[in-house]
């Protein structure tokens, strides 16, 4: 066993050596560490061995890939926390949702990879979160869920319950993003949540004819936000809040109510699951030390470093085979002792794990970026969740005329639509809706529905290719468009196209958003809807839609020109 005293300066100097190569000094690492490991020649020499351990991923590095170097160096920072270090599954369960991520696969062992590399358990449960196919935004909340300590708060319990009828039913109004966490860590409450759904199934006629949408088409990451609400802001979360033909669907439908449960099976499985009893310890090899012994075949070969395996597999089965028949009230034999592997387990300080989950949502926007000065989806999101005002004209591709106007102030609390003969103010603050004829001028006035407010969002939402961000689907491409393929010439803009496939019963289509976004301020000006059958050549475009942003003033202007 590789015995050292974690107090040691040297010692607590590892956790910072990943800081120390790729970070920023001056912040990540404290001055008194930056001066030991400048100072320590020891340390410099780890310093070194660890540069060229890392360096095999990086020799081809140019261009757009140097965004994801980036991206996956701030991620290998928390797996190098670990060095030296007995790594449990516990540990290992912080980084199962990343590691489920294409795009974050790292090509070098780390002290996290080297402990899934020997345990099974640790390599079914990530296979069985990779069958899930979720959203990269997903996987991110997932791995902050998995960095939670289970807790049960009478208080808050006592809320939480009250909600789950509506949590239940999929309709999150109303319910805090606090009650939403708490029914995903709190055992007793998503235990009735779990029974609610499973209520729910039972009442239903299992003849799925009776639903329109095909049970098949609905994936695990169509359901994942209403089966583990971590997370979720229920009034500002467009994913949740207007995917009504969606969950419609899903309360109606008995086959749907079982994916949930299976669902909810797989997640909850995975996060209470035991140690299996492999423990691994990762190294780097000092000066004059060889490697890795070639028990490890080609595994670990040529690599600087030392990996220790701890099996204590067989105490920890014969621990809950005990465990799980007292509990019955089995009367079992005590028998002989295992053998222990390892007395006991230290670990340096490291760095909170909640703190990695969010690192994960980080790096993985970094690696949406293919270029220095591009643009990604994500900015544009961003960047329109921050706008006062918008206009736009959409046309469909044969007509000049927009067919429908839209302004939307979120600073004056109003929404106005010019549609064919008549125009209608939505005014917030007043709770009226005011229709004007435009042939006549005459003007009705009626009580506002609340769900306008929300209608809202979900028009500015509306821009952006799908209904949000966490419905991009896996194979979707976002493509910079050449200049010889731009129709359009938009000065101050860069012009992309969002690529992807779906399934319909009339088969599959090819669908594609171009956008003409704003290099300044990531907002996109003119956006355009294509779509190709399967069995069509070219693409066709469906409609455009022109878009600005007034001020204030500009809004009020309108107001008053349409005779409100």
């Amino acid at each position: 066993m590789i015995a050292f005293d974690p107090n040691s300066t040297c010692e607590q100097a590892k956790a910072h050596y990943y800081d120390y190569l790729f970070g920023d000094t001056k912040e990540c690492v404290s001055t008194h560490m930056l001066g030991h490991i400048d100072g320590c020649s020891s340390c410099q020499a780890e310093v070194r061995r660890l540069k060229v351990i890392l360096a095999e991923g990086e020799d081809q590095t140019a261009g757009s890939a140097r965004q994801a170097t980036t991206a996956i160096t701030t991620y290998l920072r928390f797996h190098f926390v670990y060095l030296r270090a007995f790594v449990d599954c516990k540990i290992l369960k912080l980084f199962l949702p990343s590691l489920a991520i294409p795009a974050l696969e790292v090509s070098v062992p780390t002290p996290i990879t080297v402990h899934l590399d020997n345990c099974q358990k640790c390599t079914s449960d990530l296979k069985a979160i990779r069958r899930l196919k979720l959203t990269s935004k997903q996987l991110g909340r997932l791995g902050q869920l998995f960095a939670e300590e289970p807790g049960i708060n009478a208080h808050i319990c006592s809320e939480a319950q009250n909600a789950i009828a509506s949590v239940g039913a999929m309709v999150f109004e109303g319910a805090s993003p606090e009650i939403l966490r708490h029914l995903c860590i709190c055992p007793e409450c998503r235990k009735k949540l779990y029974e609610d759904r499973r209520g729910r199934s039972e009442k239903l006629p299992r003849n799925s004819e009776q639903t329109p949408m095909p049970c098949d088409a609905v994936s695990p990451a169509d359901i994942f936000d209403y089966v583990i609400p971590y997370g979720i802001e229920p009034d500002h979360d467009p994913h949740v809040m207007f995917r009504k033909s969606l969950t419609s669907h899903l309360i109606n439908c008995p086959r749907c109510l079982d994916k949930m449960q299976k669902l909810h099976d797989t997640v909850y499985s995975i996060l209470e699951r035991q140690e299996s009893g492999i423990v691994t310890c990762y190294e780097i090899c000092g000066p004059g030390q060889e490697s890795t012994d070639s028990s490890y075949g080609d595994l670990y070969r040529d690599w600087p470093i030392e990996v220790q395996v701890f099996d204590n597999s067989v105490e920890t089965e014969t621990v809950e085979t005990r465990e799980t028949s007292a509990a019955e009230g089995i009367a079992v034999s005590p028998g002989p002792e295992p053998e222990r592997k390892f007395s006991f387990l230290r670990r340096p300080f490291i760095k909170p794990a909640a703190a990695a989950a969010a690192a994960i949502l980080l790096a993985f926007l970094l690696l949406n970026i293919p270029a220095a000065r591009a643009v990604n989806l994500d900015q544009i999101s961003r960047a329109l969740e921050r706008i006062r005002n918008v206009y736009f004209a959409t046309s469909v591709t044969k007509k000049a005329v927009p067919t429908q106007e839209i302004w939307i102030s979120q600073a004056l609390n109003i929404k106005i639509v010019n549609a064919k003969d008549k125009s209608v103010l939505w005014d917030i603050e007043a709770k009226s809706q005011k229709t004007r004829d435009l042939n006549t001028g005459s003007i009705a006035t009626i009580p506002l529905n609340t769900d306008v407010f929300l209608n809202v969002k979900e028009i500015i939402t509306g821009l952006l290719p799908l209904n949000s961000m966490h419905e991009v689907p896996e194979g979707a491409e976002w493509l910079p468009v050449a200049d010889e393929d731009i129709e359009t010439v938009i000065p101050g803009t860069q012009v992309y196209d969002l690529i992807w496939t779906e399934k319909h019963l009339i088969g599959s289509v090819t669908l594609k958003w171009r956008g003409y976004i704003d290099i300044k301020k990531k907002l996109p000006k003119r956006i355009e809807r294509w779509d190709k059958f399967a069995q069509e050549q070219e693409y066709k475009r469906e409609s455009v839609t022109e878009v600005s942003y007034p001020t204030d003033d500009e809004m009020k202007a309108v107001i008053k020109k349409a005779g409100f």
